[in-house]
């Protein structure tokens, strides 16, 4: 402990500020009014024949380090489905690796890898027993599991069944209804946004589920229990094949160190699909990749909860005529929009304008009339 406070509350406060191999220690959930939670937990475990030492009675710092041998930390953890259950649920295989390696691990007790040429020490298996030991162990390993590491989530645009537009797959197992809560307990997140479809449909697809994405994220942070604690988000944005994209998935670490986000000259025809992002506000930091530049300023202000509102563009109306029921004789007239599924439904251009953003000189085109 840095704090020359010798009160045991005093320290337990303090240890909330304190940082473990970079990362800032944090617990789920506030309610330390329960101070004594750790002395009644010590008393629960004081008996040599339920445990060898009182783990609660060495410091915060210690506590931690021995949690990191039983909990991933420091890693980036992916979700890939490889098949489905008996009761229609995906299974999901979960890879993560560390920082400044190539090695890819495996993480949980998936069934799959009993198949498959998984070594030992490339596995690694969650103690998740820890979080059922009492309230205080439960908040301190999940900081660990949930906030040292940074969860990664593919955002495509093939269809997905059942749910193809609001799908709660695009959070892997996480997306499950009763593990849907956890969100709020993520701090770094990271998005690969892959169209890997060449037409309208990838940009609606991604469209909804990025603003589902956020709906989720959100709904859990105005929760007045438990806020988000949220803090880094990276998006890439990144125009490939679906073959491509599978092959990057599977060799995510080398993919990571080799391929780099470009921007194709086509980038203008599905890059607006990710203004669902631009309504998650305060994130402090926020790292966008692949979208051109004057664009990618604009999103990272807006994500951030800077330079103000955007205004949505005003697209006029225009009544046309469709067939009722497909019968050719009888049709109704409707009001819709002459926005293109490629256009912007924010209007970024006065948003740049507004925070001194510079624009490109044809900026005016991603508004033009098309009808």
């Amino acid at each position: 402990m840095t704090s020359s406070n010798t009160d045991s509350d005093s320290d337990e406060v303090e240890f909330l500020h304190e940082t473990y191999k970079g990362k800032e220690v944090i617990t789920l959930q506030d309610e330390f009014e329960h101070a004594n939670d750790t002395e009644q937990t010590s008393r629960n475990y004081s008996s040599p024949s339920m445990i060898g030492f009182r783990l609660l009675d060495l410091p915060a710092e210690l506590r931690i380090h021995v949690y990191s041998f039983l909990i991933p930390h420091n890693m980036e953890i992916t979700f890939e489905r490889y098949g489905w259950s008996s009761s229609n649920e995906p299974d999901w295989t979960t890879n993560a690796f560390r920082k400044d390696e190539d090695v890819s691990y495996k993480i949980g007790s998936n069934p799959y890898y009993k198949n498959t040429k998984v070594r030992r020490y490339n596995h690694f298996t969650v103690e998740t027993q820890l979080f059922r030991v009492s309230k205080f162990v439960s908040n301190e390993t999940k900081s660990v599991m949930y906030g040292s590491n940074t969860y990664n989530f593919t955002v495509h645009g093939n269809s997905m069944w059942p749910k193809s537009l609001r799908s709660p797959f695009v959070f892997g197992p996480l997306g499950h209804p009763d593990r849907l809560p956890l969100l709020r307990n993520l701090r770094s997140i990271h998005i690969d946004v892959i169209p890997d479809v060449d037409s309208h449909w990838a940009v609606k697809r991604q469209r909804s589920r990025l603003e589902y994405l956020v709906e989720i994220l959100k709904e859990h942070a105005d929760d007045t229990d438990q806020k988000s604690l949220l803090q880094d988000l990276k998006a890439d944005f990144q125009l490939v094949s679906q073959d491509k994209m599978k092959r990057m998935l599977r060799d995510r670490p080398t993919w990571q160190q080799v391929v780099k986000p470009s921007i194709p000259e086509d980038t203008g025809k599905f890059m607006f699909g990710l203004e669902s992002l631009a309504s998650l506000r305060g994130i402090r930091d926020v790292e966008i990749n692949g979208l051109p530049e004057w664009y990618t300023k604009c999103l990272q202000l807006a994500i951030q909860g800077k330079g103000g509102d955007i205004q949505e563009t005003d697209w006029p109306l225009v009544e046309v005529k469709r067939r009722a029921n497909g019968k050719r004789r009888s049709s109704k007239k409707l009001f819709v929009s002459i926005r293109k599924w490629h256009q912007p439904t924010l209007d970024w251009k006065e948003f740049a304008e507004r925070n001194d953003i510079t624009t490109p000189a044809d900026i005016d085109k991603f508004w033009a009339d098309e009808t």
